[in-house]
């Protein structure tokens, strides 16, 4: 979140027209909020989705799951594997 709010600064920051950099970032502002990054409900019961999930999408990887089970992290290879 961090990451995001200093691009936002940065483009708001530049040089040129003010309603431009306020149209660019509502838009930007609707694309990022569906990011998984940003906005997330865990629930303990579809933990194991959601691992999979961060992981096809390049958001964690594998080797991120070192402190987990030998089960979970089949299962969540054979999930992102298909």
């Amino acid at each position: 979140m961090e990451g995001l709010l200093k691009q936002y600064i940065e483009m708001l920051s530049s040089p040129g027209n003010a309603s431009d950099h306020f149209w660019e970032l509502e838009e930007r502002i609707k694309r990022d909020r569906k990011h998984p990054g940003v906005l997330l409900e865990l629930d303990k019961s579809r933990a194991i989705w959601d691992i999979a999930f961060f992981v096809r999408e390049g958001i964690i990887g594998i080797g991120e799951l070192d402190g987990f089970s030998a089960e979970l992290i089949e299962a969540v290879k054979e999930m992102v594997s298909r």
